[in-house]
C-alpha cells in the first residue's frame, strides 16, 4: 500500500503530465528512481532512459537531454549543477536527495518551468515533503505531502510537539511509513516511536524520529 499511495500521491501533486518525457537516469538501487519511473507510468508520461552502462554528466547530460528532447527530469542538486541551463525544452524539474543551494534555483528557474525541491528518507517511501521553488525566496522541503505528516520534536523532549517557528528533530508519519527494519528490532523501537499526537491518515500511530 506504501508505495502505490506514494506513486498516486506524487502522479497528483507533481504535475507531470502524459505529453512529458521523463529522463530517467538513476540506478534502481536508489529510491529516488521511483519518482521518475513510477510517477511516469501513471501519467502516461514517456521514459527516456540513459544509456546501459554509461553515467551521464556535465556536457554529456547536456547533450543527451537535447537530443531526446527531455521536459522533465528528477536530480540530485550536485549532478545538475554540472549542466548547462540552457534546456528550453525542459518544463519539469524535481530536485532531491541532498540540500538545494539557492544559486543553483536562480540558474535553472524560470516562469515557465514548474520546479520542486522535494524531501523524505526511504523510511517514509521515497518522498514526505514538497516545496515549489522560487529564486527570490528561501529554499526549503515545503509542506506535507497529501496522506503524510510532519512534527517538529522537542530534542530534549521527543514526545513534545514544537510549535511553528522553532527548531527541533524532524518526524514523519502517514500512510508511507515503514512498519521498521528488518531483522533490527532495537534500532526500530529506538526511531519509530508512538506518534505523540492523533495524526490524519497514520494507520500505524508511529511517526519516524528522522
Amino acid at each position: 500500500p506504501a508505495i502505490c499511495n506514494f506513486v498516486r500521491v506524487a502522479a497528483d501533486e507533481y504535475g507531470v503530465r502524459a505529453d512529458d518525457r521523463m529522463y530517467q537516469g538513476l540506478t534502481l538501487a536508489f529510491d529516488f528512481s521511483v519518482e521518475e519511473i513510477w510517477t511516469s507510468f501513471l501519467t502516461g508520461a514517456t521514459l527516456v532512459p540513459k544509456p546501459a552502462g554509461v553515467s551521464l554528466v556535465g556536457e554529456d547530460l547536456h547533450d543527451f537531454l537535447v537530443e531526446r528532447r527531455v521536459t522533465a527530469m528528477c536530480v540530485v542538486p550536485t549532478l545538475l549543477a554540472t549542466v548547462e541551463a540552457d534546456l528550453d525544452d525542459l518544463r519539469f524539474l524535481l530536485v532531491s536527495g541532498e540540500a538545494c543551494p539557492q544559486d543553483l534555483i536562480r540558474r535553472w528557474w524560470t516562469p515557465q518551468r514548474r520546479f520542486l525541491n522535494v524531501y523524505g528518507p526511504t523510511e517514509a517511501t521515497v518522498t514526505a515533503t514538497m516545496a515549489q521553488v522560487h529564486p527570490d525566496r528561501p529554499v526549503t522541503i515545503g509542506r506535507p505531502l497529501p496522506t503524510y505528516a510532519a512534527l517538529v520534536l522537542d530534542t530534549t523532549d521527543p514526545t513534545r510537539v514544537l510549535p511553528f517557528g522553532e527548531t527541533g528533530e524532524l518526524a514523519v508519519a502517514g500512510v508511507g511509513l515503514a512498519d521498521g527494519y528488518l531483522n533490527r528490532d532495537e534500532k526500530t523501537a529506538e526511531v519509530f516511536v508512538p506518534a505523540p499526537v492523533d495524526l490524519p491518515n497514520n494507520p500505524s500511530g508511529l511517526i519516524y524520529r528522522t
